[in-house]
């Protein structure tokens, strides 16, 4: 007797674990904002959708977007728009009543670091709906959208599963050093790590769990990219590939899942003018390959700057050359021109890659 009431409660578990693999199928077939409105059904969907395998799992099957941010400052509201949407899903990011100036330092599988003109820094998972607003910084002086001084930098370290955020500030006054902190999200408190010698030319770009940013000496580029690797929190430095020139017109972006360096040629008489995209390779870190050979748009000589803004999306790469203008290159075309890809903005944005995603924020989720 004691034989078959063993066997039915084998052969239920049995069956709650069949279910159980066909509930996990199914879930990792759904989009992410679906997702986030199945966790609040019941708890048993609510621990099967938190589950750090599973959440990365349907991480990875995601489709790679294209997200513009912009502040609408006449509504007194900021705006994500998801490009890729068939349905234009936008979303509408709550602003802090005390800021003015609400922007995006970058975006990284699915959660958007944001920051304001006060040195605040907050974490957003748009598709969720959840927050997390990190402790003061070090260092808040100076912050905004366009700081190549002070800026921040949210990346994955893929083996240990952690999300950090990467503070770099400028060292003492006069210093030729970028000083870097580090927040780990789950964390208390951020930790100094060191400096580096060479201070940012522009702000840096978070690439497979390592942030790289192009270096100066006083006023004038070098020909090195500093680097910070966020597993280990040790700092390298990696060489620019032997070019006659580079001045200011080059500038670090990620496309493929690889660093890209973008370089503009040409002079400011010499119309029309190109931009070459070398892409890092990802086994030695040290080899650049030659991708791509671009003809920019003949734009007013003045207004001419280097592309700050790069995304890989749908098989194109997207340039934001202005800041209401985006541009479109296609590599499966018989053209070699940036083309607009939509109409003028009606408001200023910046550009980054999204994925959607129900990575969580809630702070006890992290603590060990």
């Amino acid at each position: 007797m004691g034989g078959k009431k063993k066997a039915r409660v084998l052969e239920g578990e049995d069956a709650r674990l069949l279910c159980s693999d066909a509930l996990t199928e199914v879930f990792n077939r759904l989009p992410a904002r679906t997702l986030a409105s199945c966790r609040m059904v019941c708890k048993s969907w609510m621990s099967l959708l938190s589950d750090l395998h599973f959440v990365h799992e349907h991480l990875n099957r995601g489709q790679q977007k294209l997200l513009l941010f912009a502040n609408d400052r006449v509504n007194d509201r900021s705006l994500a728009t998801v490009l890729a949407d068939a349905s234009g899903y936008m979303y509408q990011l709550s602003r802090p009543s005390a800021s003015r100036s609400l922007f995006v330092h970058n975006s990284c599988n699915g959660l958007l670091c944001l920051g304001d003109s006060r040195g605040a820094v907050e974490l957003l998972n748009p598709t969720t709906g959840e927050s997390l607003v990190l402790p003061t910084p070090e260092y808040t002086a100076g912050s905004s959208q366009f700081s190549s001084s002070n800026w921040h930098s949210l990346g994955f370290c893929a083996s240990t599963k952690e999300h950090k955020v990467a503070h770099f500030y400028p060292g003492d006054l006069g210093s030729l050093k970028a000083c870097c902190e580090i927040f780990t999200i789950g964390g208390r408190a951020w930790r100094q790590i060191g400096s580096l010698d060479g201070t940012p030319m522009d702000r840096g770009m978070h690439v497979n769990g390592t942030v790289y940013y192009l270096t100066k000496i006083r006023y004038v580029a070098s020909s090195r990219i500093n680097c910070l690797n966020l597993e280990s929190e040790k700092f390298d430095v990696l060489m620019l590939p032997p070019r006659k020139t580079y001045g200011r017109h080059c500038s670090l972006s990620e496309l493929q899942g690889r660093l890209c360096l973008l370089v503009v040629d040409g002079t400011l008489e010499g119309l029309p003018r190109t931009m070459d995209i070398l892409m890092l390779d990802n086994d030695d870190k040290r080899s650049w390959t030659h991708r791509y050979h671009i003809s920019l748009p003949l734009l007013m000589q003045s207004c001419y700057f280097t592309p700050k803004h790069a995304v890989s999306h749908d098989g194109k790469i997207w340039v934001q050359l202005f800041a209401r203008s985006l541009y479109c290159y296609d590599p499966n075309s018989n053209s070699d021109e940036l083309e607009i890809a939509c109409p003028e903005s009606e408001f200023p944005f910046s550009t980054h890659t999204f994925v959607e995603s129900i990575v969580p924020l809630r702070q006890h989720y992290f603590i060990k």
